[in-house]
């Protein structure tokens, strides 16, 4: 047995190609993945399997198979994570409201300004870490931390208070 050329592989694509991606196309949603990485797994290989057709048509479909598995885990995993983005919290049994309360302020913030606070409140990062994270100088991401907070509690003084707040309120005499 010698190795497989350059002039037998391309025997093979022309005669095969197609019937092996109609093939793969039972098991996988990328036929053409399936039968280039079995071509590949061929030319890898020392010597010359004894049939080489029947060869190709067990490889294309053991990896067909694992493509589409791989496939089937990365959705599920990406739609898991997307419901998890849904809310930003885990909310605990009672708190709920106080969840949706804080994810909703936080959405109020820039985007950069949420980075900080979150990085420093809930990832417990130093100034300088957070600087070094967003590519600011120290300075700046101090100060956008300390106005983001100042936002914060602006906006949780107008859920708490909102009649203080609206201007409608009269100064009692």
């Amino acid at each position: 047995m010698k190795p497989i050329d350059a002039t037998y592989l391309q025997q093979l694509i022309d005669a095969q190609g197609a019937a092996l991606k109609l093939y793969a196309r039972q098991w996988s949603r990328a036929p053409e993945d399936a039968v280039q990485e079995a071509l590949i797994e061929l030319m890898k290989q020392t010597t010359l399997p004894n049939d080489p057709i029947a060869w190709l048509y067990t490889t294309v479909r053991r990896r067909a198979i694992n493509m589409e598995r791989a496939d089937s885990r990365r959705r599920k995993h990406q739609t898991r994570a997307g419901q998890e983005l849904e809310s930003w919290f885990i909310p605990a049994e009672n708190d709920d409201d106080d969840a949706v309360d804080c994810e909703r302020m936080l959405g109020q913030l820039a985007e950069q300004d949420r980075e900080i606070v979150v990085a420093r409140i809930w990832g417990d990062l130093s100034f300088a870490q957070i600087a070094n994270l967003v590519s600011l100088p120290l300075s700046t991401v101090h100060r956008r931390y300390q106005q983001a907070l100042l936002t914060l509690k602006q906006s949780i003084d107008q859920t708490q208070n909102p009649e203080a707040n609206d201007g409608s309120k009269q100064p009692q005499s």
